[in-house]
């Protein structure tokens, strides 16, 4: 009985240590991973809303060598795989088309904005809110300054401290209209970012100024301007395949802003918007 309880912890205990060695001397095979296909050129695969950094554009590649000619597209690449995000480098080359367009539309077409910085920020702002979103949340904070001023002015306050005011305001009115929208689940207003809304209390800032020291029909004019001129940037900088092209052709992209506002920088004619203007003054053929 001894003999056979003394076997069989034996038998156990050699068990036991066998089954210890095979978990220690497992082999792990070593998975394959699939090799990624080489690009000859930056591919992108651009996303709806490319303000936002989280959403990067995806972009495929090659060591491009460095030829002379294409300094651009070489230093674009080496930023890439140094962890800049595509969709920075897009704007950024996105930005200078959008004040080209600005600047077409204004020489040729006659339209007016605030200069050329703040249609183009306004261009950012829609990109990000979206061109309806944008205009809907404009509309909003124009209406909660036209407001406020008409409290603030009885006030008899200096400029300053109204618009301190008045901003509060705005801050106050943007807050709630954000809250009442969330707590409908009208709109995600998590994918609103806070710099939209400052390039667009900057536009009613210029509109309020504009009042003051010009005149309000002035004031409706170049926002109304800058608002389209805005939608028509946002449309521009929408576009994928331009995306693309701004990415993978970064060369030629530069060199047809500096052509088109050399032609447009020499333009002498008249505007479209003026033809009626000096309809009398125009000889007729």
């Amino acid at each position: 009985m001894k003999k056979t309880a003394l076997v069989l912890f034996a038998g156990l205990f050699l068990f036991l240590g066998v089954f210890k060695v095979q978990a220690r001397t497992k082999i792990i095979s070593p998975t394959v991973e699939p090799t990624a296909t080489v690009m000859p050129t930056i591919t992108t695969e651009p996303v709806n809303n490319i303000t936002d950094v989280s959403n990067k554009i995806v972009s495929k590649r090659e060591e491009i060598k460095w030829q002379g000619w294409n300094s651009l597209s070489f230093l674009i690449s080496k930023a890439i795989e140094r962890g800049v995000p595509s969709n920075t480098i897009v704007l950024l080359l996105l930005l200078p088309l959008v004040a080209t367009l600005v600047s077409v539309l204004h020489y040729l077409l006659g339209i007016s904005g605030y200069g050329i910085f703040m249609p183009t920020m306004m261009a950012v702002a829609f990109l990000a809110t979206g061109t309806v979103g944008g205009l809907v949340l404009m509309a909003v904070i124009l209406a909660i300054t036209l407001l406020s001023n008409l409290v603030v002015k009885k006030l008899k306050l200096h400029f300053w401290p109204a618009r301190s005011i008045t901003l509060l305001f705005v801050g106050l009115g943007i807050f709630g209209g954000m809250s009442l929208v969330s707590y409908l689940g009208i709109f995600d207003v998590s994918k609103i970012s806070i710099f939209p809304i400052l390039f667009m209390i900057l536009l009613t800032e210029d509109f309020v100024r504009t009042q003051l020291v010009k005149s309000k029909k002035e004031a409706v004019r170049l926002t109304l301007g800058t608002l389209i001129l805005g939608v028509f940037g946002a449309l521009l900088m929408e576009m994928k395949w331009l995306q693309n092209t701004v990415l993978n052709y970064a060369e030629v992209v530069v060199i047809l802003v500096i052509l088109i506002n050399i032609l447009v920088g020499n333009y002498s004619g008249i505007r479209l918007s003026e033809i009626k203007r000096f309809k009398g003054a125009i000889r007729k053929k």
